[in-house]
């Protein structure tokens, strides 16, 4: 997305360290699911210099709305139903095979953001 937004191209492995720490709903903490970060972080890039203040806030609020109605929440421990915050909580969740379904809120993810992108509120 960074490209298409301005930010010029971004390689793979540069995007991957400067997304690193929201896995886990950032830090490993399990708050907003680390996906939703990142969109937001896009949907900045597009929305977040406009002449209309609150559009950034309506745009964001609408990406989090939508995939909590198809997921049921947007907070990560809640997503994988598991905490994150030991070695030993981690530990369980890849045992468990918690972080199976984060491809999936990826895709979510990026087929609300792609809506909100062409959107024009």
């Amino acid at each position: 997305y960074g490209e298409h937004l301005g930010l010029g191209k971004v390689d793979f492995d540069t995007a991957m360290k400067i997304a690193y720490a929201f896995s886990g709903g950032i830090a490993a903490t399990g708050n907003v699911c680390g996906a939703l970060t990142g969109a937001l972080m896009a949907l900045g890039l597009k929305y977040g210099s406009d002449a209309d203040p609150y559009k950034i806030n309506v745009v964001s609020r609408k990406l989090l709305d939508d995939f909590a109605s198809l997921n049921g929440t947007t907070i990560c421990r809640e997503l994988i139903n598991h905490d994150l915050l030991t070695q030993e909580d981690m530990k369980k969740a890849f045992e468990t095979g918690a972080f199976n379904n984060c491809g999936k809120y990826v895709e979510d993810v990026s087929k609300i953001l792609d809506k909100l992108l062409d959107l024009d509120v």
